[in-house]
């Protein structure tokens, strides 16, 4: 049988991803508001399992973060990055 197209390694088995949902009392709606995904795509790691990166999301849910929103400030920083960047390349050429 040949790999799916997606093979990443699976960190939670499709069971135990939808046992953190069920053991927190959420619904796949809830669960996918806070992950920034569909609900569909929440059953769809219920039936085939999830990477690591999804199971860190979930960590950063079980201990009671919010999902991260940028603010002013760090979007201010982002520009400054980026402008210092440009600035460096300029002088190094």
């Amino acid at each position: 049988m040949a790999p799916s197209r997606n093979a990443s390694k699976k960190f939670l088995k499709g069971v135990e991803f939808r046992a953190f949902r069920i053991s927190r009392d959420l619904t796949q709606t809830e669960l996918a508001d806070w992950l920034g995904l569909t609900p569909q795509a929440i059953g769809k790691y219920e039936q085939r399992g999830v990477t690591k990166a999804t199971a860190l999301s979930l960590a950063a849910i079980n201990r009671g973060l919010p999902p991260y929103k940028p603010t002013k400030e760090d979007l201010k920083a982002v520009e400054t990055h980026d402008r210092m960047r440009t600035l460096r390349t300029k002088e190094d050429r």
